[in-house]
């Protein structure tokens, strides 16, 4: 369906002259976002609001019919709904958010504590650099242009929050980190060119300038990558379980401590990826190439890689700006917005077995990322800084 049939069919909605059929495909259309910002550019402001009435409102006979079936039915691990035939596997209402808050009866779906409704925002470009002699900047604090020079090289910061390395000229050789907090995130140029996003809760280590015959950095967290390519002259990302070597790529590393298992996904190029050794020596027999479309899981607790195949938009969605799932289960869920939000997370009662399917922009507050739960019947309060999840 182009963009030209589409507004004809949301006219003939508004109008009440769709049929059964049409009013399902277009709910089934917006829960496999498919609508862009282009279509609904070319709709009035007074359409928005009154389509998403009328679209919150056809939700809310979905969740009441549900509702009074749930005595009769036995919970699936799917989230249920009449449209689960058309619309697959897909649960996440998230394109009828953007209508809901147009209008009063939206509010309200995640509780807040009365004592503390102090609104949650999104995570925003924070990090601290740390210099060779120690000295700390904190990078969203420092004045746009040259904030450093360590021989040889020069460090801007450029109007778009990046942080640039130039060398200049050849000098000592020296390591710099730079470390995103719970809530931060934060892009890097390192000397070769090489381009860097680093996550919440992430770090990397890298020299100020690469001379040696390898280009060596070291990271934690989730980063990702778009190396620049030398002949000559591979790239290695060393984690806490592999080292990761490439000549020029892009490529995603996700070494959360918290995850079951260390992610590379490769985008564009091949990587060679090895397992390191309690020490972070390479064990050269337990190693993987990877190609485009492919990703590498590591366990902590073994020596085995298993390659797979991966959704590129799936792992490189946080650089985007969106939370996108793939029947990820609520604690992976929460994971991300506990560490995106900086929020701590419990749960009480019997945790729900539900997987999502779905995305979500990330500069969104927390309230209005909780209620693709709500629409799950998973119950959530906010006290404070802290999201309970409770049955």
């Amino acid at each position: 369906m182009d963009k030209k049939d589409f507004l004809i069919l949301l006219r003939k909605y508004q109008k009440g002259k769709a049929s059964k059929e049409e009013v399902d495909f277009l709910i089934a259309y917006y829960q496999l976002f498919e609508l862009q910002d282009d279509v609904l550019a070319e709709m009035k402001e007074q359409e928005k609001i009154v389509l998403g009435m009328e679209i919150k409102r056809k939700v809310d006979e979905m969740l009441g019919a549900e509702e009074e079936a749930l005595d009769t039915k036995p919970k699936s691990l799917w989230f249920r709904s009449p449209l689960v035939g058309l619309v697959a596997a897909t649960l996440l209402c998230v394109a009828l958010f953007a209508y809901w808050r147009y209008t009063p009866e939206g509010k309200g779906q995640v509780q807040v504590a009365e004592q503390d409704t102090a609104i949650i925002r999104p995570g925003k470009d924070d990090a601290v650099l740390t210099l060779a002699d120690g000295t700390q900047l904190i990078l969203n604090n420092e004045a746009d242009g040259v904030i450093s020079q360590q021989s040889g090289v020069t460090i801007e910061k450029t109007a778009d929050g990046e942080l640039v390395y130039h060398m200049k000229t050849q000098g000592e050789v020296l390591e710099n980190t730079i470390q995103t907090p719970r809530g931060g995130q934060y892009r890097l140029v390192l000397s070769d060119g090489t381009k860097v996003w680093l996550n919440a809760a992430s770090s990397i280590r890298f020299p100020t300038a690469f001379v040696a015959n390898e280009r060596r950095v070291d990271i934690s967290g989730e980063v990702y990558f778009e190396v620049k390519r030398e002949h000559g002259r591979p790239f290695k990302v060393f984690s806490e379980n592999q080292m990761i070597e490439v000549l020029g790529t892009h490529f995603n590393v996700n070494t959360y401590r918290e995850e079951t298992s260390n992610k590379t996904t490769l985008l564009e190029g091949s990587i060679k990826i090895t397992k390191l050794d309690k020490d972070r020596n390479p064990i050269p027999h337990i190693s993987k190439l990877l190609q485009p479309g492919q990703q590498a899981l590591i366990s902590p607790v073994n020596n085995h890689i298993v390659i797979e195949s991966a959704q590129n938009e799936d792992a490189v969605a946080w650089k985007d700006g969106y939370f996108k799932f793939n029947r990820d289960d609520l604690q992976t869920i929460m994971r991300q917005v506990a560490r995106w939000y900086d929020v701590e997370v419990e749960y009480q009662g019997e945790l729900s077995r539900d997987q999502f399917v779905g995305e979500i922009k990330r500069g969104e507050n927390i309230e209005e990322v909780l209620r693709i739960l709500k629409l799950n019947r998973i119950n959530v309060t906010i006290v404070g800084r802290k999201v309970i999840i409770y049955n």
